[in-house]
């Protein structure tokens, strides 16, 4: 893996102009903590699997349909390499931007997901994460902050931009809460599979799609912006409750539908 087109924002961050800011979050291609059921958190060294490497390929393609004003991407591996295949194609550069990281889930990181769901905190996290810290890491209201502090700097530094950011399934599900100003301890119940993109102006919240699989990206027109039509499944089928329920967990889950 390099990290050579990948550059620091240093830029100072003019005041809101008057037009909102077109973001489109990116969550990861699968990566081999994915694969193994573990809840990565900002481990280091972990990288995309062998099929997210071919997702983040057939990724490139898609995304060169695309013009964006910026990239910005989470300093982690998974992203990075998720991105790196459609900046060399494109001969673009990305910002990387620690706004974007991951959860540290402290002493929770690392581990696998079944053995998570035995611990006592894990129903608080479902039931209540806005009460909840981690062991050694962070809160679930402090990544808020996190977060919404990430999207203001890209909208302050984009009016009327498109912007693409590369980040990770519980940041981007705690992202679609604040675009819909909902409550934190709801936002377990979005879906982000990895691959897949989220569509929002921020700062005025207005969501245009959530979780909308890469490849469709330019299907469907919105004015001279484009999004896609989100799918149900795989050649058309429905996922069953069981397949939900891996998804709908902490770190994004596992077993998780390819969106690309």
């Amino acid at each position: 893996m390099t990290l050579a087109r990948v550059k620091r924002d240093r830029t100072d961050i003019p005041r809101y102009a008057s037009n909102m800011t077109l973001i489109y979050l990116l969550r990861h291609c699968e990566s081999s903590a994915n694969q193994e059921g573990i809840l990565a958190g900002r481990t280091a060294k972990i990288g995309l699997s062998k099929r997210g490497a071919r997702q983040a390929k057939k990724l490139a393609a898609t995304l060169n349909r695309e013009s964006f004003t910026k990239i910005y991407v989470s300093p982690l591996q998974r992203c990075v390499e998720t991105i790196e295949p459609f900046l060399k194609s494109s001969r673009r550069r990305a910002i990387s931007e620690p706004l974007f990281l991951e959860m540290d889930y402290g002493k929770w990181s690392g581990r696998k997901l079944s053995e998570l769901r035995r611990e006592r905190l894990w129903k608080l996290i479902q039931k209540k994460p806005s009460s909840v810290k981690f062991p050694s890491g962070e809160s679930f209201l402090s990544a808020e902050r996190r977060i919404r502090k990430g999207l203001n700097k890209v909208a302050r530094a984009n009016p009327k931009g498109k912007v693409l950011v590369v980040s990770h399934g519980d940041p981007i599900k705690i992202a679609v809460q604040l675009s819909l100003k909902g409550d934190l301890d709801l936002f377990q119940r979005v879906v982000i599979d990895p691959g897949s993109v989220t569509i929002m102006d921020w700062p005025s919240g207005t969501l245009i799609g959530t979780n909308i699989p890469a490849q469709s990206l330019g299907s469907t027109a919105l004015g001279n912006r484009s999004i896609g039509k989100r799918s149900i499944g795989k050649s058309g089928k429905r996922f069953s409750k069981s397949m939900l329920s891996n998804r709908r967990v902490l770190g994004g889950g596992t077993d998780v539908s390819p969106r690309i």
